[in-house]
Parts: structure tokens; C-alpha cells; sequence
């Protein structure tokens, strides 16, 4: 999804492209906090809920539309101290990787395995999911 930073060079407020680590347990139960945003109305119990998630439209490095979504997390005032001071592993900043990575695309290099063979697009595979967690998702609906 860098792409939607302009691949950080968008605006100062997007210049950096960080890649976060953390355990799988610390993000399935931020997962767990979630409520699922479709650009309807929250309920009061949705509203209460520390973790926003959404889903886009998942696409290739030449922004084709891919059959797949992809999911944007957004972390409220409430649990970001947690998230940030136990949660987090460590952070990688991959701008210049982000970077490199537009000019490839720039000149016309969009096929993945190529990307990924330069160390520019990291090698997908699928996040198991346990059921508990896609049904909060609203995964299954997808499936």
C-alpha cells in the first residue's frame, strides 16, 4: 500500500515508509479489538471499540485491482501507548526501499517476481486467520 504515500513522497506528513514488527499474539489480540468501518453508521458498541478496520481493494505493483482485499488498521488514543511502548518489536525504515521501488515501477519493471528479486516488494504468503477473529473481521463473509 505504499502507493498511497506516493511512496512517501506525497506530502512531509507521508515522508517516511516504516515497516513494523510484533508478535503474531500481540496483533491477533489487537485484531481482537476491532471494529469493522464500511462508511456506514457505528453503533455505540462498534464506536467503543479501540481498533478500526477497514478493507480495501488489495492491488498489483501497477495498481491493477487484485481479487483479494487488504486490511487497514487504524489504532485509537486508547491502546496506541500499549501498541507502541509493548507491541512493537522493532521499526525498519524502508523509504529508500519505497523509493527505489517507484522509480523500478517508473520504468516499467512491474512484474512482481522481478520486484521481489530485487529486494523491492517483500514475498507475499497468506496470514492464517483463526475463525474467533474472522468472524470480528467479517472475513468469512468474503470467503
Amino acid at each position: 500500500m505504499m502507493y498511497r504515500s506516493g511512496y512517501s513522497y506525497k506530502d512531509k506528513g507521508q515522508a517516511h515508509i516504516l515497516a513494523l514488527k510484533m508478535k503474531h499474539e500481540h496483533f491477533h489480540h489487537l485484531l481482537s479489538l476491532a471494529s469493522v468501518t464500511t462508511h456506514g453508521i457505528l453503533s455505540e458498541e462498534e464506536k467503543a471499540r479501540s481498533v478500526r478496520v477497514q478493507w480495501d481493494p488489495e492491488r498489483s505493483p501497477s495498481l491493477d485491482v487484485l481479487p483479494y482485499r487488504s486490511i487497514q488498521i487504524g489504532i485509537s488514543n486508547q491502546i496506541s501507548e500499549k501498541w507502541v511502548n509493548e507491541w512493537i518489536l522493532s521499526i525498519e525504515d524502508v523509504t529508500s526501499t519505497a523509493r527505489a521501488l517507484k522509480q523500478s515501477l517508473g520504468e516499467g519493471i512491474t512484474e512482481l517476481e522481478e520486484l521481489e528479486e530485487k529486494g523491492l516488494h517483500p514475498k507475499e504468503r497468506i496470514y492464517e486467520i483463526p475463525e474467533n477473529l474472522r468472524e470480528i473481521l467479517k472475513m468469512n463473509a468474503r470467503d
